[in-house]
């Protein structure tokens, strides 16, 4: 979404992310939860046409899709709870979840509460991958 939005200090890094993605320096995974958010925040937007080909650009980028389990389900409604004090939002305990359950260790991302707060992945400031 920092790639694809308004002038912001991570929209170069995002974008240089998504450019090493498209051409094979980067191999990265996904989870079916992703593709949601970017929908419901540019239908919430009223921008729905610029969703369908963000969602459509992002699995065109061949990142590897990962399903979410009931398992994964469960998993995040503990991890919520864990961290139910620290403001952590039940979007990324899901995806920590499905990270945890298929041995992913490093997430991209500028949400600085991966890395501080939760400490079972570690974060990668997409601005280090300039």
């Amino acid at each position: 979404m920092y790639a694809a939005g308004e002038s912001s200090e991570y929209k170069e890094s995002c974008v240089n992310v998504l450019h090493k993605v498209q051409k094979g320096d980067l191999k990265v995974a996904i989870d079916t939860e992703i593709i949601q958010e970017l929908l419901y925040r540019y239908h919430s937007l009223g921008l729905r046409q610029d969703g369908v080909k963000l969602a459509l650009y992002t699995l065109r980028l061949k990142p590897s899709v990962l399903p979410i389990t009931a398992r994964d389900a469960e998993d995040s409604i503990h991890l919520y709870h864990k961290y139910i004090n620290n403001e952590v939002p039940p979007r990324d305990t899901l995806h920590l979840a499905v990270m945890l359950n298929n041995d992913i260790d490093k997430i991209i991302t500028v949400d600085r509460h991966f890395g501080t707060v939760i400490r079972e992945v570690e974060r990668i400031d997409p601005k280090t991958l300039i």
